[in-house]
């Protein structure tokens, strides 16, 4: 009798423990699953920075950037005021020689007004040169910015490449290429996502030396949640966003005037 109760308290015992094994596993895989196809990377990618729908819903975009690559002629912070709908956009910052310069321009066409410590530009030639490269500014501080919405356009393509174990995290990197976002910058490169959450952890663009390490993630607004901090693996490269806001309207005149 002894035995038998011995006997069927092991086979409890036994029983038990596998159920607890087994609910562990089924919780490891819950809680492990990973996105592994474009589509699901892709909804992953779009969760984590507030959805798909709330991106194209937003148009007015406010944001400033500090770093990056050396300018031909800014120095310090960048402002940027961006009409997403639209292509207009208003750029304000200080050239080398300590002027104040804004200049009212669309990103769609690269034609715009230049005002240089309040006046306005009556150099043609000059004007188009300096429009041309403060376009040239917002595509480069956009690019970082607005990264995780690259997928986004008919000319986008997107593959995941494999799972990358880095120090103790793990990724799913994806290779993304798209010749013009909305924001009319080209992507082309390895972005990191983490396989858990979605969000973008690092970005490898191609044709360059050096890669970035994404952090510093806001809510701008409008549901939308972005990357503001872009170390460099060449700290030259590296930009910060100290102000990013989607707005829900802005005065027209700020287009228009200085």
């Amino acid at each position: 009798m002894k035995n038998r109760i011995i006997a069927m308290m092991h086979h409890i015992i036994q029983f038990k423990l596998g159920l607890f094994v087994a609910l562990l596993s089924y919780a490891a895989v819950v809680k492990g699953q990973v996105a592994t196809t474009n589509t699901e990377v892709a909804d992953k990618l779009w969760e984590a920075i507030g959805g798909k729908e709330n991106w194209q819903n937003a148009r007015y975009f406010m944001f400033s950037c500090i770093g990056g690559e050396n300018r031909a002629f800014i120095q310090g912070e960048r402002k940027y005021l961006w009409d997403k709908q639209t292509g207009n956009c208003r750029f304000e910052g200080i050239t080398t020689d300590d002027e104040s310069l804004i200049v009212l321009f669309n990103v769609k066409t690269t034609e715009g007004t230049v005002y240089l410590s309040g006046a306005k530009l009556d150099n043609p030639r000059t004007e188009a040169d300096i429009v041309k490269e403060i376009a040239a500014e917002f595509e480069n501080d956009a690019r970082l910015l607005f990264l995780p919405t690259a997928l986004e356009g008919d000319q986008a393509s997107y593959t995941v490449a494999e799972e990358k174990l880095v120090g103790t995290q793990r990724f799913t990197v994806v290779n993304i290429k798209n010749r013009k976002t909305s924001f009319e910058a080209a992507v082309d490169g390895q972005l990191y996502i983490d396989s858990q959450t979605g969000q973008a952890q690092r970005w490898r663009p191609n044709q360059v030396p050096y890669h970035f390490v994404i952090s510093g993630f806001k809510d701008i607004g409008g549901g939308l949640v972005l990357p503001t901090r872009f170390i460099g693996s060449d700290t030259t490269a590296s930009v910060t966003y100290p102000l990013a806001a989607a707005l829900v309207n802005i005065e027209g005149q700020k287009f228009s005037e200085p």
